[in-house]
């Protein structure tokens, strides 16, 4: 699977055009949510086994973080009050992006090791 493909599909969610610039860092960020992903693939499951919802989940994962970075570096103000100016930015991260990230492993997350957490056993 190639890092274009990924790309492709990011392209199509993002919903606008992106310079030369923001091509190459979003290429990255498409083969490090990739690789990232391939990793937590259960024992025996491949990337082209869960083909679609691997260019999906690496796609939104991808878009996610440039969101995330692009807010951090131009704050969207959370607040403004007219009376004794008051503006407030945020710097938590876009609540789109935070949704397309969970969105991305809710996705995978039939082919994803077992990361549950649980007691076996417990004495008292």
């Amino acid at each position: 699977m190639e890092t274009q493909e990924i790309v492709t599909v990011a392209q199509c969610f993002a919903g606008r055009e992106f310079n030369e610039q923001e091509l190459a860092v979003l290429a990255d960020l498409c083969a490090e949510a990739a690789k990232q992903w391939r990793e937590q693939l259960r024992e025996g499951v491949e990337p082209e086994d869960c083909r679609g919802v691997f260019l999906t989940a690496s796609a939104w994962t991808a878009l996610a973080a440039m969101s995330e970075a692009l807010e951090a570096s131009q704050p969207v103000p959370l607040a403004f009050t007219a009376g004794e100016l008051s503006v407030r930015a945020g710097a938590e991260g876009s609540a789109c992006a935070r949704s397309l990230a969970r969105q991305a492993r809710l996705l995978l997350e039939p082919y994803l090791q077992d990361s549950a957490f649980a007691f076996l056993e417990v004495r008292g």
